[in-house]
């Protein structure tokens, strides 16, 4: 029921509580269905270290950081943000607890696939029939002559660029899917990759098409070599320009001045509010757009405190992608068996219970003849991880790999269309995050991957990262002569 409930939640989120819910979402059917998830997953949470994972801290520490963001603009703003942003960040939470299989993540993703084809059919069916008003599309351009429609969704990516976002990331999941000789690959996996693409393309968002040629190069150049997966994005970035993939806009340096400036705007925010920056959501009251960039607009909006804590969740996850799908795999052991006693042989059962032979000595009676003795069953209870283990069999450690490569070349996605994006506190970040864990413990117990880093590592390497993001910005602005010396 907690899996249930929390793909539900997901997914009314996503198509919005009005329609999916009609005239019931009146009644904040999405508080409803986050307590009852909550509800639902507490027996879970018993047998998942929720708290001994870095980023679960990491959440709360955003939570925090948006607190006092509004503390001294104006307290009574403070308690609904902490909610909204909990809103979305609880699904990481959700998905710890209540995904513990491959099949549950499969799930996930078709929840968003379904999420995404809704939102590609309504808006290109709005577009060919000419009803120009649809919430589906956003019109861009001044006057009649250079205006253009954009496809989007609803809820949280009622903006193209953050429907390309989503878009772009959940491409490689869907080969979770991916059965080598299954017809499905092409009945259902390509053709679906296929209509992404697609409606993508309807986005004609550019930070959405560059972020598409970096999954690209990043998911092929384990295979073919980085130089010729580069050439293939050349020809990709080609294609797209010769389809006007843009919109008739420029894809270049000079054409996203405006997004440059607003990076100026965020990192001079910073410096005049460097702990906790402007606010939570306020950026657009300094300047006349969002900053278009995912670290820009947290570090002007949360101040240096909330960039840590949303690198803390960051790069804890990549890492852990990035040990799984880099992990050894083994030809399985003979003794990867469970026992109570080396001395004895011992097998599992299909019941609740383990059993094993306890072996007698054998007796001598006095006819001299030895007679052996009928072994002694012995019934053991079944200790808590073997029998989520007998609930939930093992992946091969080949195929934990590959999803983890799967998803690691998600999250890349993401990452790459968020620097052109301001999208720091979104729900598909938290829900990768939290596939993410789900891999990572498959992979802890099947001892394919090393323990979580230390605590004092990862506040360490957050502050690092943190740092290192902002230079990287401000290298890129004194670049572009938009910062003083």
């Amino acid at each position: 029921m907690g899996l249930f409930l929390t793909l539900l939640y997901i997914l009314t989120a996503y198509l919005s509580p009005e329609t999916l819910w009609g005239p019931l979402y009146e009644y904040h059917i999405e508080i409803i269905l986050a307590v009852l998830a909550a509800a639902a997953s507490v027996g879970n949470l018993q047998r998942t270290n929720l708290f001994g994972i870095p980023q679960s801290y990491a959440l709360l520490g955003m939570c925090a950081a948006v607190f006092m963001s509004l503390v001294t603009v104006w307290l009574g703003l403070a308690p609904s943000a902490v909610i909204g942003f909990f809103a979305s960040a609880f699904s990481f939470y959700l998905i710890v607890a209540n995904c513990r299989t491959k099949g549950h993540l499969q799930l996930l993703i078709l929840v968003i696939l379904i999420v995404c084809v809704n939102a590609i059919y309504r808006g290109d069916t709005a577009l060919r029939s000419g009803n120009l008003l649809s919430p589906y599309l956003l019109a861009q351009g001044d006057d009649a002559g250079s205006r253009f429609y954009r496809l989007r969704g609803l809820a949280f990516i009622n903006d193209p660029n953050d429907f390309a976002q989503l878009i772009v990331s959940l491409i490689p999941l869907l080969f979770f899917f991916w059965k080598k000789g299954n017809p499905l690959n092409y009945l259902f996996i390509l053709p679906s990759i296929g209509y992404l693409i697609y409606g993508m393309y309807l986005t004609h968002s550019r930070g959405g098409m560059i972020a598409l040629l970096g999954v690209l190069v990043f998911a092929s150049r384990r295979k073919i070599g980085t130089i010729p997966a580069g050439i293939i994005a050349a020809a990709g970035f080609a294609a797209a320009s010769a389809v006007d993939w843009s919109g008739g806009r420029e894809v270049s340096v000079e054409a996203g001045a405006g997004r440059m400036e607003a990076w100026a705007v965020g990192i001079g925010l910073m410096k005049q509010y460097p702990l906790f920056g402007v606010g939570f959501n306020r950026f657009t009251e300094y300047f006349m757009v969002t900053a278009h960039n995912t670290v820009v607009v947290c570090a002007a909006e949360l101040g240096t405190f909330g960039l840590f804590w949303w690198t803390m969740f960051v790069l804890p996850t990549i890492r852990d992608a990035s040990v799984c799908a880099g992990s050894k795999v083994e030809a399985p052991k003979e003794e990867d068996l469970f026992s109570y006693d080396r001395a004895f042989a011992t097998r599992r059962d299909q019941g609740p219970e383990l059993r094993w032979r306890e072996p007698q000595a054998a007796t001598e009676p006095s006819g001299g003849v030895l007679i052996a003795e009928e072994p002694k069953v012995r019934t053991l209870p079944t200790p808590a991880h073997l029998e989520a283990e007998m609930e939930y069999p093992k992946l091969p450690p080949e195929e934990i790999q590959r999803i983890a490569r799967l998803t690691l070349n998600c999250i890349v996605g993401y990452l790459i269309a968020g620097w052109f994006l301001s999208r720091a506190y979104v729900m598909i970040l938290f829900i990768y995050g939290g596939m993410v864990q789900v891999i990572y413990r498959m992979a802890l117990e099947q001892d394919l991957a090393p323990p979580r880093m230390k605590g004092t590592k990862v506040v360490k390497y957050a502050g690092l990262g943190a740092v290192g993001l902002i230079f990287i910005v401000y290298l890129m602005l004194r670049g572009q002569h938009l910062m003083p010396h």
